[in-house]
């Protein structure tokens, strides 16, 4: 949201398992839904949150530039806790049979390069169209590249990052798990725990107890890991229950959204679009997805984390001139632009972010371990294992 407003992502991906046949397989719907997410949060600020800052890019108020499109784009910053369901989903997935060795790198390549990469872009925007947003001093830039603005407090290179430091806080969590073993048993007794103590801390009313738990956001990381065990171990009452008490939470917390609150926005599409988050990752996780194989579909669940990282700042100053110096038709120049953003969100993908990945993946490890093998932009694929494949090549649940 802004991403001052409502809490993102996003989220290369490593270890993409082969079939017996050699060829390789990824979960197409994932890179469905992370785009999606994606798209919806950058309508959500360069629509419904263009309008309420100091400087307003389309000149006049966007519920008289976009009408009834106004209302549907309000709604975009769902896709914050859309793409915290699916980082539980992926990285629980690509946990398993993982050292926290071979964990801790995979989700250091997979985080930093393309924010690296397109904080140095969003930077340049900023410094040379400072008419909408003014680049952070030097020494806040290098807080920034390691995520460390908020727990600093010092401006962020961009609002989105907020999301980002909720997501490195969640790899640390679940770090504990790939330090103890990544079991069935010991997945479900984190996502227990971290159940309890998000609730608890309301009770306790101790701030760091806020922000070490992630209450508010906590459940649906809860919830895209019991997707997860789902696809993996099949439909269990206690996996089922888990991902009602995520949804029920979620009911209860996104209320407080401050968009929400201080725009006087109806609550039920909300809870509409909430409940259909969680039912498209439930349907994915029973199967019923597995269909979906259209691949240019790898395409965008590649650029998804460029576009999300470069979509604010980037698209705000592109709208602002445009809107100035042209009479283009505002739906238009919408597309156009957001068109243009995953154009150069595949490029830095292809062209930087992999190289760059790669050669720190290189750098981490002198050899390669079997069945370690990081392929930097294959964004939710079948979880790995050596028992994870048929005789006929059909994957099976554990």
């Amino acid at each position: 949201m802004t991403m001052t407003a409502v809490e993102p992502v996003r989220l290369t991906e490593p270890a993409v398992p082969a079939a017996p046949d050699g060829r390789r397989t990824r979960l197409a719907a994932l890179d469905l839904f992370r785009f999606v997410a994606a798209l919806g949060v950058a309508l959500f600020h360069l629509v419904a949150v263009a309008g309420t800052g100091s400087v307003r890019i389309w000149g006049e108020p966007p519920e008289a530039v976009f009408g009834a499109f106004y209302r549907i784009a309000a709604y975009g910053w769902v896709g914050v806790p859309f793409f915290f369901m699916i980082s539980g989903f992926v990285v629980c997935m690509t946990a398993w049979d993982r050292t926290p060795e071979q964990y801790l790198r995979s989700r250091f390549v997979r985080l930093f390069p393309a924010l690296w990469v397109c904080m140095t872009i969003t930077t340049v925007v900023a410094a040379g169209y400072p008419r909408v947003f003014t680049p952070v001093p030097f020494r806040a830039f290098f807080a920034n590249m390691f995520l460390l603005a908020d727990p600093l407090g010092v401006r962020r290179v961009d609002d989105v990052y907020w999301t980002l430091w909720l997501e490195l806080k969640f790899y640390l969590l679940f770090l504990v798990v790939v330090w103890i073993g990544v079991t069935y048993r010991n997945v479900v007794a984190f996502c227990l725990l971290w159940s309890a103590a998000s609730v608890l801390a309301a009770e306790i009313g101790k701030p760091w107890l806020d922000a070490l738990t992630m209450r508010g956001n906590s459940h649906y990381f809860v919830a895209g890991i019991a997707f997860h065990l789902i696809h993996r171990r099949g439909s269990r009452p206690e996996l089922w229950l888990l991902v009602a008490l995520s949804w029920a939470l979620s009911m209860h917390y996104y209320e407080g959204n401050p968009w929400q609150a201080g725009h006087g926005m109806s609550y039920t599409p909300s809870s509409i679009a909430v409940t259909l988050c969680f039912a498209a990752l439930a349907l994915l996780a029973v199967g019923r997805l597995d269909r979906i194989r259209w691949r240019p579909l790898a395409a965008l669940g590649t650029a998804t984390y460029p576009f999300y990282l470069l979509h604010y700042v980037a698209g705000f100053a592109a709208v602002h001139l445009l809107r100035r110096h042209t009479t283009i038709d505002p739906v238009l120049l919408l597309v156009l632009v957001v068109v243009a953003l995953i154009g150069v969100s595949v490029l830095v993908s292809r062209q930087v972010e992999r190289p760059l990945a790669a050669r720190l993946t290189t750098a981490f490890t002198r050899r390669t371990v079997p069945g370690d093998a990081e392929v930097p932009g294959a964004v939710g694929t079948s979880p790995a294992g050596r028992a994870e494949w048929t005789a006929d090549g059909r994957h099976r649940r554990r």
